[in-house]
């Protein structure tokens, strides 16, 4: 049988003056996908050594889901990862995903060596098919959006991403509310820790956290109808004047920051990555 392997790491993780603070978000964010996406997963994420984490999938797509979140929830810290897809040597319930061998892994190891190099958050597949290259592509020109992102846009994606995800899980809505106040503060170590004297502010955010939980779409969203030949987006009506109340800002502000941020072009990216690894091609190699 095969499974999805991903391994990642944290870009330019010696920016940060506290790295203790780098680490717990990471470690808090990872334990909460474990148990959110548990049903998908053959072995829960880990630390592999230091900030490296690997973890084990029952397939592409819930790997996928998997990283998209965690980079989404860790914002301003950017992962590069890898994602193989192949057999593991050995099938062992006690031993961490750390302790486990096979292509699938190598596979992963591969990928994360081959964008070494890169600077912010990216994804790199290696599943030995014809069509890896094809996907990376996609997965690259998504990553380039997002890259460009302002700080409020990152968010509105994350609260999009609640509303209305791709896959509907129960969220917890005081999880949410910890994990922004640190990572407020890792914007702050990442402002001053920037060369050259160039430092964009800090904008303020003031979420309702109870008017967004009565507002999450889950499973209602269109589905596509067989034989489109291109992907709906990836966006319910309403959703940004609902945002905008979310995050007590105008109507037109909001729209505003969802253009500059292209941020519905980049959920239609999110959903048509997601919905190619589910293709047969995937499971036929």
């Amino acid at each position: 049988m095969k499974y999805a392997a991903i391994m990642f790491d944290v870009v330019e993780s010696r920016k940060y003056n506290e790295r203790y603070d780098v680490q717990k978000v990471l470690m808090d964010c990872v334990d909460y996908l474990n148990d959110i996406y548990g049903y998908a997963i053959k072995k829960d994420v880990v630390s592999s050594a230091g900030d490296e984490f690997q973890g084990l999938f029952l397939d592409l797509q819930s790997a996928f889901l998997y990283i998209r979140k965690l980079q989404l929830l860790v914002y301003p810290i950017e992962l590069r990862c890898g994602i193989g897809y192949g057999e593991i040597k050995y099938d062992v319930d006690e031993w961490p995903s750390s302790a486990f061998d096979g292509a699938a892994y190598y596979l992963a190891r591969d990928a994360i060596t081959a964008i070494q190099g890169e600077k912010s958050n990216t994804i790199c597949f290696n599943t030995k098919c014809k069509y890896d290259k094809y996907l990376n592509i996609l997965c690259s020109s998504d990553m380039q959006i997002k890259s460009k992102q302002s700080q409020v846009a990152r968010l509105i994606e994350l609260i999009a991403d609640i509303m209305l995800p791709i896959v509907f899980r129960e969220e917890d809505r005081l999880f949410y509310e910890s994990i922004l106040e640190r990572r407020c503060r890792l914007i702050e170590q990442e402002r001053w820790n920037k060369v050259g004297g160039r430092h964009s502010r800090t904008e303020s955010v003031n979420i309702d956290y109870e008017f967004l939980f009565e507002n999450v779409e889950g499973n209602i969203q269109k589905k596509d109808i067989d034989g489109l030949f291109w992907v709906d987006e990836f966006w319910a009506h309403g959703m940004s004047t609902k945002i905008a109340q979310i995050m007590n800002t105008t109507r037109q502000n909001m729209d505003r920051y969802i253009a500059s941020g292209k941020i519905k072009e980049s959920r239609k990216m999110d959903k048509a990555i997601f919905e190619l690894l589910g293709e047969d091609i995937w499971k036929s190699i």
